[in-house]
């Protein structure tokens, strides 16, 4: 018994589980890798199923289940496929902001349509010369009649050329501002005024884009300002908040994915005439795998539960998650492949393409030592 997981939450779990099931082949994923193209078809797919939208409110059309909702439908994704579900789930993540900030008409522009899998989000905020340092950041928007007229560059932006709104964090004479464009804004511009660079294929989840975006006197409408101006960097690390727990889901995920893997392969591997499983090498491995998954559960599970109640202690254990369950993750799947030995090495296995896609879990919204530092903060 789960003291965070009600039966609603059980009945989404298994609803997911059975989708992933029936539409989730590692042989389309890599179709899709090859490619370099988003599976639209899919995210449209979760979209129309309520999927996307188990954690957001109902008055943009969701169910209303918060944070809880989005780890449980997030989870199960990658835990049938890892890179797959985390393609997937990058749809969305970006647009947590809009919808924590945004108002009425921005929520109903942008975030409804996204969460009906019509629209996929991206946000918009490192720099070539700012990473974890968001304050350091140059893009600037000057105010000019009803407009702001943007200047400058950004990069490893998830979604760039396909995305269907940008979430946009830049300096104007308030400070930091987030504001909000979409491809009838883009249009509107011309093309010289915004270009999007893919920057190629990486390490995992090549199945997404990370893209430069550059602004040459690109023109947006001043009411296209998120929350407050001057408060950017608050509106962008508060969507970053729930981003973070949403991401340990995926590496949650990716976990369950390479322990249930290699514990069916011990059942069946024989050697020296049994099982390996029966080996207590293996049994303590296992054992060890087990135990550390456990912990992760409950601290994600509590992390959503204190989130979607608000607690002041969310915010502590949004980094908390982040910095442990990925790097559990990431031990996790590379033993798994010791597991099988040569036959993890192959691609076919799936458990190699996890571990690289896995990988981008300590890095994005917030690296491992970012996380310790506001975590060492909030301590004293």
């Amino acid at each position: 018994m789960d003291p965070y997981i009600d039966n609603d939450l059980k009945d989404i779990e298994k609803a997911v589980s059975e989708f992933c099931r029936q539409e989730l082949d590692q042989e389309y994923l890599h179709k899709f890798e090859e490619e370099h193209r988003y599976p639209k078809e899919l995210y449209e797919k979760i979209g129309e199923l309520g999927f996307i939208g188990v954690g957001f409110s109902e008055d943009v059309g969701g169910s209303g289940y918060g944070a809880l909702g989005h780890v449980m439908a997030v989870k199960e994704m990658c835990r049938k496929l890892p890179g797959m579900g985390m393609a997937l789930s990058l749809g969305y993540i970006p647009g947590f902001v809009l919808d924590i900030y945004g108002s009425d008409a921005q929520r109903e522009k942008y975030v409804r349509p996204m969460v009906e899998g019509k629209y996929i989000s991206a946000v918009s905020v490192t720099e070539p010369d700012s990473g974890s340092d968001i304050g350091s950041l140059k893009t600037k928007m000057e105010e000019k009649g009803d407009h702001f007229v943007v200047n400058g560059s950004k990069v490893f932006t998830t979604n760039a050329g396909y995305a269907d709104f940008y979430t946009l964090l830049a300096r104007d004479e308030e400070g930091l501002s987030t504001i909000v464009f979409d491809r009838e804004v883009i249009e509107s511009n011309g093309p010289k005024s915004f270009e999007v660079n893919d920057l190629g294929r990486k390490m995992g989840i090549n199945t997404t884009t990370s893209g430069e975006l550059v602004f040459s006197d690109f023109h947006i409408p001043k009411d296209n300002v998120v929350g407050q101006r001057g408060k950017g960097l608050r509106t962008v690390l508060d969507g970053f908040e729930l981003g973070r727990i949403v991401i340990a889901a995926q590496a949650f995920g990716s976990m369950l994915y390479g322990y249930e893997k290699i514990v069916d392969y011990s059942k069946k591997r024989m050697q020296f005439g049994k099982p390996i499983i029966k080996f207590q090498s293996i049994e303590h491995d296992l054992v060890d795998m087990y135990v550390e998954i456990e912990k992760c559960r409950n601290l994600l599970y509590k992390a959503a539960w204190l989130y979607d109640r608000k607690d002041p202690e969310s915010k502590q254990y949004s980094s908390m998650v982040k910095l442990a369950v990925p790097e559990s993750a990431i031990r996790i799947l590379n033993r798994s492949i010791d597991f099988l030995g040569g036959y993890g090495y192959m691609r076919d296995q799936g458990l190699e393409g996890a571990l690289r896609d896995v990988r981008i879990t300590s890095i994005y919204e917030g690296t491992s030592k970012i996380q310790k530092n506001v975590i060492a903060r909030m301590l004293y």
